[in-house]
């Protein structure tokens, strides 16, 4: 997973690391919640059981592994909890499966694309 790994390094020039949320408004995530201690990018999310609206969501860590939380949405509130740290893409995918890792590349790509091309544009403009 040689090209993985690169697209990490790449995306991670792009993407902003934040504080995930561990609870709290899903609208306006106050400053005051209590935070899972990571810096992290939000990828995608995956449903666990839609009847009870809980979800595992996939995140990028700033030093390039992933972590999936355990999110419950309720109304317009979530609560997180950390549920597995510092997976390499591999682990990640034995974790949720082929096709699931497989949409995250996907995604990490899509974000690259889109960042170079958002570049490209910026330094076109000053001509």
């Amino acid at each position: 997973m040689h090209s993985v790994d690169q697209l990490i390094r790449k995306v991670s020039r792009y993407v902003s690391f934040g504080q995930p949320v561990s609870s709290g408004s899903v609208v306006s995530q106050r400053l005051s919640d209590p935070r899972i201690p990571m810096q992290a990018y939000y990828l995608t999310l995956t449903t666990q059981n839609e009847r009870d609206q809980y979800y595992h969501e996939i995140w990028l860590k700033k030093e390039g592994s992933f972590a999936i939380t355990e999110a419950w949405y309720k109304e317009s509130s979530v609560t997180r909890k950390l549920h597995q740290d510092n997976l390499s893409f591999e682990q990640l995918t034995l974790s949720i499966g082929e096709e699931n890792a497989n949409a995250i590349v996907m995604r990490i790509t899509e974000i690259i694309k889109k960042s170079e091309k958002e570049d490209w544009k910026r330094f076109s403009v000053r001509a």
